[in-house]
This record gives structure tokens, sequence and C-alpha cells, in this order.
């Protein structure tokens, strides 16, 4: 396609000889080397450049028109030239985006914005190695980003030892809103629609609101084919443990005979049964989920239209273990740490389990304006509808214990320009939420009824030169919120509250030479209570505690210093990152070492508390060529977090770990490309930053070793491509205890997993 279009440019550079024409060139701004196959946006009209970066165009009025280029790596161009010129060549440099060059750093739908903080990054290909599996076992990959279970089937991504309301997810765009505040509650999304999923460490809530404490999530699809013909690909998977299968299927296209108008249609099914350790199954660990996505736009020279909806599907069983009915059993079972009883294995699903649907529908509209810049609209609606079940007697046990419904309007607008070395943008944000407890559940819900308001302004300014480039931004949020419920014995409670606060960030980047270069910068983000934080009062159904809030709660408010330093040649690279943190009024739920006990059995006592609190640690990640096909990898990570004023540490901070791969890879042949071989090991210490009082039982798992290997290949078939890729997990069937996992107490992790993965694009 691309060499069509090459020829099409010269043969009308050959018509126009001799004909008024206004002659482009576009080049790299710092090694002034000519990109070949960047597209201009002109007057309605798509060109493609040269092998010399070169595109003529003919025919064309006096005037002063504006110009947008595009180019895989680089930041979009917007700009205007003016015909007839003095020059006989109209040169357009364009910076590179640094987040676009490596395996390490990479942008989302915000491309280019990600110069100045540090991030990691799951590319399409390392997607397509782990489909199938959760978006925090996925994210787990990156280094200095972990995950937090309630189980085998329940994870949350954590980074440097934060998550759930301290972690913002960017789905295609919008922030993510569910009932995120569980620890139990996975995000509702499916990671087959993206195409990239980057990882945002810094504190950046200046650029996407409050609650960024401990970073964001980006996930994002591709661009829309515009021009292009009808495409797709299928993606099966299979795996051992749980005989799970999950199919993806993706498929694409232009309206014909509208180029301008493109689509996409995406969906997902999945089936799992009971997981099983190395000696055990764990029952009742069951999942099924059906999503699907679709995606529209419109896309014009100077303007264009977008539209996306989603639909998440999830129903998950909770480990039968984790529901105790006595306190003896309780004591019992925290000494041996296992199931006492257990089952064969099924695909069945029953109480207690969660059942959540997610919808998702945005609409974005877009404009380059006359006087300058990128006008940028976007609003955006999600319903969540969370219905989880508890064993309780006679056929109540169909009934859910918990029917929650949260409804989330949210607009953004943004304005973004480029002049000179200069890159300014400016927004505006709104989000409104509503929960609404359904009666009829029998149980007092564990959160009440709310109502939530916030409205949030900010400004970032980025300078560019060649080597070096500096960002600074500020943020004002305000935010009420209006609870309202009834207790265990009837008594109304919540309140009114009003938050509010300032936020900034600076940050640069610098490249002293080719190999080398330094990322810092400081942010400050805040984070209001939750209303779970401030009014819970009741059982918490998946997470299998009782949790009770505290209505005096105040703010978080933290900074965060994060500096990575990256040497990168042809056959060795390297990257550290060091963070320091300090969080005022850190907000955590800790055991107080007391049960209650209901009908559905008895349960530990969770309390939510807080204390200013210091985090800091490092990530580590090195990778060298040894041999002209062999590669060896390795990362590392660690987290110190404690209250600054006892100096206690804090429960549920993940354990240093590191891991080392060795991977062989044969050359392309006509037959197969990308062939590769890999043995993974990784090591979890022991958590030794540990207070036994915030815990329910005494010590913490022992450290561990796991064991992995996998072979993938690609095997082109004309038009057509099929790539496999194998794997098994925990090839040793290891026994093991993960600290992060809230069910430690009950139950072990998974054991050996081989799983089959194929692709096939068309």
């Amino acid at each position: 396609m691309r060499n069509i279009l090459y020829l099409l440019t010269f043969s009308c550079m050959a018509i126009g000889f001799g004909q008024e024409k206004l002659h482009l060139k576009v080049e790299d701004s710092k090694e002034k080397q000519p990109l070949v196959g960047a597209v201009i946006h002109f007057l309605g009209k798509h060109y493609v450049t040269n092998l010399e970066g070169e595109v003529a165009i003919l025919n064309l009025k006096k005037g002063t028109f504006p110009i947008r280029v595009t180019y895989l790596g680089f930041e979009e161009y917007q700009g205007k030239v003016t015909f007839p010129t003095t020059n006989s060549l109209v040169v357009i440099s364009m910076i590179e985006s640094l987040n676009e060059l490596s395996e390490v750093i990479i942008s989302s739908s915000y491309q280019g914005v990600h110069r100045n903080t540090v991030t990691g990054v799951l590319t399409k290909n390392d997607l397509e190695k782990q489909s199938g599996e959760s978006l925090a076992k996925m994210l787990s990959s990156v280094q200095g980003v972990s995950m937090i279970q309630s189980g085998a089937t329940i994870a949350k991504p954590v980074i440097h030892g934060l998550h759930s309301n301290r972690v913002l997810i960017l789905n295609n765009g919008i922030r993510q809103e569910g009932q995120q505040w569980g620890a139990d509650h996975a995000p509702e999304i499916d990671p087959s629609m993206a195409n990239r999923i980057t990882v945002v460490k810094g504190a950046d809530a200046v650029r996407y609101g409050s609650d960024a404490l401990g970073g964001v999530i980006l996930l994002s699809s591709s661009k829309l084919p515009y021009g292009d013909n009808l495409h797709g690909e299928v993606s099966p998977s299979f795996s051992s443990n749980g005989r799970r299968t999950t199919t993806s299927a993706k498929l694409e296209g232009t309206v014909p005979k509208v180029p301008l108008w493109a689509w996409r249609v995406q969906g997902t099914l999945k089936r799992a049964g009971d997981i099983k350790t190395a000696d055990y199954y764990l029952n009742n660990t069951g999942v099924r989920e059906e999503n699907f996505s679709l995606e529209t736009g419109w896309e014009k020279e100077l303007w264009g239209i977008e539209a996306f909806y989603s639909q998440y599907n999830n129903e998950s069983g909770v480990f039968y273990g984790s529901h105790i009915g006595n306190l003896e059993d309780l004591q019992t079972r925290f000494q041996v740490g296992r199931p006492l009883t257990t089952y064969p294995f099924s695909y069945e699903v029953n109480a207690p389990k969660q059942k959540v649907i997610h919808h998702l529908a945005k609409a974005k509209a877009y404009v380059f304006l006359p006087f300058g810049g990128k006008l940028t609209a976007q609003y955006a609606f999600q319903d969540n509808i969370r219905h989880e079940y508890s064993v309780r007697r006679l056929e109540r046990s169909r009934i859910p214990a918990l029917d929650m419904h949260l409804a989330t309007h949210s607009l953004d607008i943004s304005w973004e320009n480029m002049y000179g070395k200069w890159k300014s943008q400016l927004g505006l944000t709104a989000l409104s939420q509503e929960n609404y407890n359904k009666p009829g559940t029998g149980i007092t819900p564990v959160i009440p009824n709310f109502a939530s308001v916030g409205y949030g302004a900010f400004a970032i300014q980025k300078y560019v030169e060649k080597r070096w480039e500096a960002e600074t931004g500020v943020r004002y949020d305000y935010k009420t919120l209006n609870a309202d419920g009834y207790g265990l014995f009837g008594q109304r409670y919540g309140g009114n509250r009003t938050f509010n606060n300032l936020t900034y960030l600076i940050g640069g980047s610098y490249k002293p030479t080719d190999f080398w270069s330094v990322t810092s910068n400081i942010g400050v983000a805040w984070r209001s209570p939750h209303v779970s934080e401030l009014y819970s009062n009741g059982l918490h159904h998946g997470a299998g505690t009782f949790d009770i809030g505290d209505g005096s709660l105040t703010s978080e408010r933290g900074g965060k210093w994060i500096t990575s330093v990256k040497y990168q040649k042809e056959k060795f690279s390297t990257e550290v990152d060091l963070f320091v943190q300090l969080i005022q009024n850190y907000i955590y739920d800790a055991p107080t070492g007391k049960t209650r006990t209901l009908f559905s059995g008895v349960f530990p006592i969770f309390q939510y508390q807080q204390s200013d609190a210091f985090f800091r640690g490092a990530d580590l990640e090195i990778g060298y060529q040894f041999l002209p096909s062999w590669k060896y990898r390795l990362k590392a990570s660690v987290v110190y977090a404690n209250e600054i004023k006892t100096g206690r540490y804090f429960p549920f901070i993940p354990s240093e770990r590191f891991s080392q791969e060795v991977s062989f890879e044969l050359p392309d042949t006509g037959i197969w490309k990308n062939v590769y071989f890999s043995a993974k090991h990784q090591f979890v210490n022991k958590q030794t930053r540990f207070d036994s009082s915030q815990e329910l039982v005494s010590s913490t798992p022992d450290a561990y070793n796991l064991f992995d290997i996998g072979f993938g290949v690609k095997l082109p078939l004309g038009n057509q491509s099929l790539d496999v890729h194998m794997s098994a997990e925990n090839i040793l069937n290891q026994l093991y205890k993960e600290y992060t996992n809230r069910f430690r107490y009950y139950a072990h992790d998974l054991g050996r997993n081989i799983q089959l993965r194929v692709v096939y694009s068309f």
C-alpha cells in the first residue's frame, strides 16, 4: 500500500513539472534526516512523503492554509503554509516522541505527553503473549508494578506500593469509574481492547486529575484505520490451570467509498473453572466473561469526531474457604493456612460470587482552530452494576447481598498548541457520580448511597530543545460528597463533605549523549477520602472482611519525586528508577484483631485509619545481548513504606522481587519469523518489613522461586499471518503464598499452568 502511494506521489511530481507547485519536505528535527512515509493532511487530502521525505502539491491557489503532519514515533505537527513561498522547498521539522522509541517507554492516545515522566509499557506483542490474563497480571511484568489479589481470580495493579483509589486507569482516554475502592474489585476492563498499555509511575495529578498518587495506567487502542481495507484478527487461547478458554476477535476497516469514515468492532469470551494450587483445587474460583466494544470515527483535515462504546460482563466465584462458619473454624484455618475440605474440579460459579456489568460510552470531537491550536471536547457516560452474593439460608443465596449501581458523567475540554519550541495545554474537567444501593437485599449495604460532583482546571507548559526539555503544570480541583444511608439497626448515617486542593508538577529530561538519558519529575497529588473509607459498616463479601469506616478522615496529599537514568547501546541497556514519596494523612485499612459473627459466618474486622506515610524504593532493568541470538534480561523492584510517627510498616506492601530471563531467537526465514525460546526465573522475598499488630497472623509467607519457559513463532501466510505462543508457568509446581494476596490466610497460590495462545491476522 505504501509503495503504491510513493508511486502516485512521484507520478504527481512528474506530471506537475513546470507547473506551480508547493514542494514540502518532512525531516527529523534533531538529525535532519528525511522521514519516509510521513502523512501530510492538507486541504482535505492525505499525502505520503517519498524516499527523500518529500512531496509535491500541484495546482494550489494563493493563500495561507493549515497543515498537519503525522508520523509514528514523532509528535503531531500542526502549522500553516503560505503559497506562493519565497523558498523552493518548505521544510517541516518534527519532534521525536521519546515515548515511542524503546520497549521501555511508549505513548498512549496522549501522544508525546510523557517525555518528562517515568513510564513503563506493554506493547502489542507483550499483550499477545499474555492474552486471556487479567489486566493486573499483565501489568505485573512491568518493573515497579505488582498486584494485590483476593484469591486466584481477582487482582488489581499496584504501582510502587499503591493501588485502588490511588491509581487512575484511563480506558481509551476516559477515566475508569467503577467500585474501584475495594481491593477485591478488579478493574472492569477487557485488556484485549488495548493495542498498548502505558504505566505512568509519577504522581501526575495535573494532567489526569485527583487520585493519581500512585500513578496512571493508560489503555489505548490503535488509531482507527482510515482509508484501509477490511482486516482483523482472531486470538484463541487455552490455559491448563482452571481449564480456561479465551477467544478474542477484532474486525476493522473503512466504510466502502467513504475513506473518511472508519470503524472497529471487538469482542472477548472467557470461561474458566476452579484454579489449582500445587496440591489442591481452590473451589468456586471459576470465571465467566463476555465483553465487546464498538468504535467509529470521521476524520477531516481540520476536524474529526469519534464515538466509542464498550460493555464488560464478568461473573467470578469467591473461594469457598474465605467464608467460614464460626470463630473456632476461622482460628483453625489461620493455623492450618489451607482449606480442610476440597472438591473435584468444576466450572460452576456459586455463592459467594460477584457479578459485574460495566457500560462505557464516549463521544469526542476535535477541531484545529484558525488562530492556532487544537480544541478537543469529550463526554463520557459510565454505568457500573455490581452484585455480590453471599452464602445464605434457604434460597436467599440467589438474592444479591450487595446490589450497587454507580452512574458517572464526565466532560473534558482541552486546548493544546505548538509554537516553535513551546507547547501549551489548557483544560477543564467535570465529573458527576451517583451511587444507589438497590433495596431488597435483606442486608445492610457496606457503603451508603452517595452523590459526588467535581470540577477541575489545569495548565501545562513545555519547552523543547534538541538535548533537553522541561515541563511544568498546575491544577485546581473542587469536589463535593453527599452520603446518606441506614445502619444495621435503622440508624441514619452519612453527611456532606467538601474538598479542594491545588496540585502541581515540574519535570524534565536530558540526553547528554546518544546513549545516556535522564528523566526526573516532582509531582504533588491529592485524594479525598472515598465514601467507603468514611462510612463503610458491613460485610465486604468479595474480600471476606467486615469493614468499618471513619467519618473524620481528611484528604490525602502527597509529593513524589521519581528519577530515571538510562543507558542504551546496541547490545547492552540498563535503566534505574528511584523514587521517594511522602503522603500526609495516608488512609489504609488494617485488621483490629476482632471478628464479627453474621448469619453467613464469622469475619475478621478491618477498620480504616490514617497517618503520615513515607514510601521509597527503586526499580532496575538490565538487558544484555551476549551472543548474536542470545539475550539476558534482569528486572528488580523494592518498596519500603512505613508510618512516619511510629516507624511501623504498613500492611500489604509488596516485598523485594527480581526476575531474570534468557531468550534465544532464530533468524527469520521464508517459512517462519520471530522464533524465540525463553526461560525465566522469578524470586520473591519474604516480607520482613511487617507489623504483626496490623495483621491477622503473626508471620508472613516464606520466600519463593518460580520458573517459567516459553516459545513463540510467526508464520507468514501470504497477506495473512499466524502467531503462536506457548508457555509453562511455575513449571516445577511450587507450593507458595504471596504476601499481597488477601486470601493467603486460607490458601496457597497458583500451581503449574501451561498455556497456548494463537493470533490469526488477516
